[in-house]
């Protein structure tokens, strides 16, 4: 990973609304290897198969190890056996799940719903 990776700052405020989005890509791109919950475990029917285990995003010390930057980058440029998303995903996308992974690792972290 370039050094310069640690210094991108997430544009995309974390709330309700960009949470929900994330929710909705997550479960559309991710939760297919890195389990429903955020867990890295494999959900029951999955026919993906590697012998990497995918990250588990609710490891809170693993998460807080990376910054922001970091994670936006390795999800951008991926490592096999996980695909690039650079032209899967859009920027906010990208940055939405970030926010969404922190929530994972942080639970008690989530924004209010918006009133």
């Amino acid at each position: 990973m370039p050094p310069n990776a640690k210094e991108l700052k997430n544009p995309v405020p974390a709330n309700a609304a960009t949470l929900a989005d994330a929710r909705a890509t997550y479960v559309q791109y991710c939760a297919k290897c890195h389990g429903v919950n955020g867990d890295g475990k494999r959900p029951p029917g999955s026919m993906y198969s590697y012998t990497t285990q995918p990250t588990n995003f609710t490891n809170a010390r693993l998460m807080d190890a990376m910054n922001d930057g970091e994670i936006f980058w390795k999800m951008t440029n991926g490592r096999k056996p996980m695909p690039s998303f650079k032209n899967r995903l859009t920027d906010e996308q990208r940055w939405e799940l970030v926010n969404l992974i922190r929530v994972l690792a942080h639970p008690r972290s989530t924004p209010a719903p918006a009133q």
